[in-house]
């Protein structure tokens, strides 16, 4: 993940000539740009404003304004706000679980997914008590393309260090911190034996996991989260490209899945947190 220089604000596109490859299956319905865009723009003014509950996120609020604007604007350009979304919290999930859900593919399926994750990192911080806040990181231009075996490989890769890292933080975390972190990590083991046995069932060698990684020895509870930061960071972009590569729904929506948990404990461990997660 590149490091804090401000947030590309580029419409992040795939390079020419790289085409994803999987299963042939019919295209799914084309997604409702408009109706995603709204939700986003939606959120946005909540936050500038400092309404209907965005006030929690406290010094991330303005930037939080900014870059869901910013995320409406690329899904449809002109997108209006529809006006106050209620309980900003409340509001922000049900955005993030919109966009999660919706079937897509290529280019189109790893914007949504990441502008849903995003929203769901934002519902989360809205529902803590004094969060973190988190740092700024550059998106990228691109999310590179390729076979979904081959990024299914990847998002192990990195599942296997997080998986280990965050059983590591988990033995330091604080009462108000142990939650999440379990939860995530629950949903990474999840995600892992997913992959696995898909890869099995193509009759696909997966990689097998170290015994142990290099992560670092934290020396106490805010060591911890700063490991967590760092490793699901890491994940962000294996998860959007799986997200990327796949035609399969249910492999997208497990990428996506990823994707947002990541994104969620990133913003939670006051991590790096880039506009578009996962374009990296």
């Amino acid at each position: 993940m590149a490091g804090a220089s401000g947030c590309v604000r580029r419409d992040p596109t795939v390079a020419a000539g790289e085409v994803a490859t999987g299963t042939a299956t019919p295209p799914p319905p084309a997604p409702d740009l408009a109706r995603h865009a709204a939700a986003q723009a939606a959120l946005a003014s909540a936050a500038a404003a400092g309404t209907a509950g965005s006030n929690r996120l406290g010094a991330f609020r303005l930037r939080a304004a900014h870059d869901l604007a910013a995320q409406a604007e690329l899904l449809a350009p002109g997108t209006a706000s529809p006006g106050a979304p209620g309980d900003f919290a409340t509001a922000a999930r049900a955005a993030a679980a919109d966009l999660l859900a919706a079937p897509a593919r290529g280019t189109t399926a790893a914007r949504l997914a990441s502008a849903g994750a995003y929203a769901g990192a934002v519902g989360a911080l809205a529902s803590t008590d004094a969060p973190r806040t988190p740092t700024e990181a550059a998106s990228a231009d691109t999310v590179p393309a390729g076979g979904d075996a081959e990024a299914m490989t990847g998002l192990l890769l990195q599942l296997y260090p997080a998986v280990y890292a965050l059983e590591t933080a988990l033995a330091l975390a604080t009462a108000d911190d142990a939650g999440w972190i379990r939860t995530t990590l629950d949903a990474h083991v999840t995600a892992r034996q997913e992959l696995l046995a898909e890869l099995a069932r193509r009759s696909l060698r997966a990689p097998v996991a170290e015994v142990a990684y290099d992560v670092g020895e934290p020396a106490g509870p805010e060591d911890a989260i700063r490991l967590v930061a760092r490793v699901e960071a890491s994940v962000l972009p294996a998860a959007c490209r799986l997200v990327r590569a796949t035609v399969e729904e249910r492999l997208r929506a497990l990428g996506a899945t990823v994707l947002h948990d990541a994104t969620v404990a990133t913003a939670l461990a006051g991590g790096a947190l880039p506009t578009w997660p996962g374009w990296a």
